[in-house]
């Protein structure tokens, strides 16, 4: 039968297909003793067959129906404030994902995540830690209690980064790509011992920050030394991790894209400016006697066609070799013919004419062998 939303939306698929398949189970056995028909399938029908059972019982003069019938209203009452519970624990950490995504600065994000993570749940301390060189770094650290320098561990925790190895389970949820609970830190055999200690943790919950598919940090938290964790906890750790990969990942990528299109900007103005100097240069008109010139110095490299010298026109611009490959394509050669030439593969020079078509913003090599040739002063073909 199909249930109409008796479960909030916060629960994972298979935690809600096992709940709805037992209510189904639970309902259509109800029904069959009480002899009605189908209802709406959800927790209200529950309740009123409930209702109907300890009323039967009752006519039937058993002395167990009262006390039934609240038993069964009591877990109801327990599952409902349960589940209801999970809901808004985690729409809180939705609401703290949610303002970590206004900051444009990846590093500041990860810096605020720990105080972000404890104003919205049942944490007290929190770690975000990098992973760098196959060691976990501590990036920022917030502990909710003033009883407790968060800046000094912060040194200590960079002064002893744990290093990635077998047996941790830190190596293990970077593996499996899961938030864990380690209920006593005491006796647990693959938790790192300085951190422990240094910690003072009884139970923790650690999760990977996993954007990508790399994973490039470890969020632990606790809620102080002495209160032990439960599975919301665990998930509630798990679902900020996620949203928190996801907010960094798009801050991230919106961080690459204003440094390109400042790029673009950059070399725009520089071709600009490179055009109207070349625009704006004066001509000077020679008479029928021309002095004698004096023989100007030798270059390393002869220029294949005449006019400017093409290396002060596209300084900055070109490097060497791409100034080659387009010297050599202005003279019509093939890319076999400027491979044999320049001694390189065939390939080399596609990445170059590419590259070189990319920075002179030309559509093919003709277009960028006509540019070549107007900004040295010479007629296109």
């Amino acid at each position: 039968m199909t249930l109409t939303a008796p479960v909030p939306p916060a629960l994972p698929g298979a935690l809600r297909d096992e709940l709805v398949r037992r209510l189904a189970d639970v309902t259509a056995e109800a029904r069959r003793l009480l002899g009605v028909p189908a209802g709406a399938g959800d927790l209200a029908e529950l309740r009123s067959l409930i209702a109907g059972l300890g009323e039967r019982l009752t006519a039937a003069g058993s002395r167990h129906a009262g006390p039934l019938r609240e038993q069964h209203e009591a877990a109801l009452d327990r599952l409902r404030d349960r589940f209801e519970g999970r809901f808004e624990a985690l729409d809180r950490v939705q609401g703290a994902i949610a303002e970590l995504r206004d900051i444009t600065v990846p590093s500041t994000m990860l810096a605020r995540a720990p105080a972000a993570l404890c104003n919205a749940s049942r944490f007290e301390r929190a770690i975000v830690s990098l992973i760098r060189g196959g060691s976990m770094v501590a990036e920022a650290v917030h502990f909710t209690s003033e009883d407790e320098d968060a800046r000094e561990m912060l040194e200590q925790l960079r002064a002893n980064p744990v290093v990635l190895e077998h047996p941790l389970i830190e190596t293990e949820l970077m593996r499996r790509r899961r938030a864990s609970i380690v209920v006593d830190a005491n006796l647990h055999a693959r938790v790192d011992r300085r951190l422990t200690e240094l910690m003072g943790w009884n139970s923790y919950a650690a999760a990977p920050i996993v954007v990508g598919s790399h994973v490039i940090g470890v969020i632990h938290a606790d809620r102080g030394r002495i209160h032990p964790l439960d599975v919301l906890d665990r998930d509630v750790l798990w679902e900020f991790s996620s949203a928190l990969a996801h907010a960094y990942e798009t801050a991230s990528l919106r961080r690459a894209l204003r440094r390109e299109r400042e790029q673009m900007r950059q070399f725009l103005e520089w071709l600009n400016a490179r055009s109207g100097a070349l625009t704006d240069a004066p001509i000077t008109l020679a008479g029928n006697e021309q002095p004698a010139l004096i023989p100007p110095e030798p270059l390393d490299q002869p220029l294949p066609l005449a006019g400017r010298d093409d290396r002060v026109v596209f300084e900055g611009l070109l490097t060497r070799r791409e100034l080659d490959v387009l010297r050599l394509l202005a003279e019509g050669r093939t890319n076999k013919a400027i491979a044999d030439a320049l001694v390189i593969s065939s390939g080399t020079v596609k990445f170059h004419t590419g590259s070189i078509l990319r920075k002179l913003h030309a559509a093919n090599r003709a277009e960028a062998v006509s540019r070549y040739l107007r900004l040295l002063g010479m007629s296109t073909p």
